[in-house]
Parts: C-alpha cells; structure tokens; sequence
C-alpha cells in the first residue's frame, strides 16, 4: 500500500467545501492587504527598494494570477457593478493613495501629483480593457456557438 499526504479525492462534503473556499478566500484577502499595507509603510519610510522588492513580486504575481483567471472565467466581482463610474471612482481611489503615499515618502505633493496622476489615468484605461474584456468573456460562456 503505498503512504501519500495528498489524495486526490475530495475528502469533503458541499457544506465543507463551500466553508473552505470561505476561510480561503478571506485567508487570500488577508494576505494580500497585509502584503499592501507593507509595501506601503516601507515605501513612505523610504525604506531601500532591495528590501520589498520581493514582496512587491508576490504581491503583483497574486494579483496578476487573479485577474487572469477572473477574465478567462468572465468574472468581475461580486459586490462591485462593471461600469464606467465605478472605473472612475477606482482610478481616483488609486490616483489619491499614490499621491499621499510619494507625498509623504518624499515631502513634495506637487511632485507627487505627477505619478499620482499618471497612475490614475492607467488605472482606468486598464480597467475599462479588462471590463469590456470579461463582459465580453461572459456573453462567450453564456452562449457557445455550436460546432457542427
């Protein structure tokens, strides 16, 4: 008989699995706020960037995979409408933290507008390609065509 720690075989029932994908998905939440909020403290501490840049890779790998894989499925979210005021209001929400975040590292918010600024006009175009990529997603897996 061989001895292995992992068994292909769900081991749980729906209720199980549906509680675990729960505690999963806050754990992943969890994470990725506490990766955030590091990167961000060390960054308004001026903090050598050989010191997060391997957080800032995983950060933005985690990142990355997710919406990867929320495109491919169609997916946006599940509390957040897609829609062109909600890309505003997102852009403008990064626009303001990267404003106050290189304000405060560096002492100068007419020098930080500039990135702030930048990244809240990339923000919102990123956003409107993967809106209307995954809306585009969704109609294609709600409708396949059929191949005869």
């Amino acid at each position: 008989m061989k001895f292995s720690l992992y068994n292909k075989k769900n081991q749980l029932d729906e209720m199980q699995e549906q509680t675990m994908l729960s505690i999963e998905a806050r754990g992943f939440w969890l994470l990725w706020a506490g990766l955030l909020l590091a990167i961000l403290v060390q960054i308004v501490l001026r903090t050598p960037s050989s010191q997060w840049v391997g957080e800032f890779v995983v950060f933005m790998a985690g990142c990355i995979y997710t919406m990867i894989e929320c495109l491919r499925n169609g997916l946006w979210d599940r509390h957040i409408c897609a829609n062109t005021t909600t890309n505003v209001v997102g852009a403008l929400s990064a626009c303001v933290v990267v404003t106050v975040v290189i304000g405060l590292a560096y002492g100068s918010w007419l020098i930080a507008l500039i990135p702030g600024v930048i990244t809240g006009v990339l923000c919102f175009v990123l956003l409107q390609v993967c809106m209307h990529a995954a809306e585009k997603r969704r109609k294609e897996l709600d409708n396949p065509k059929d191949e005869e």
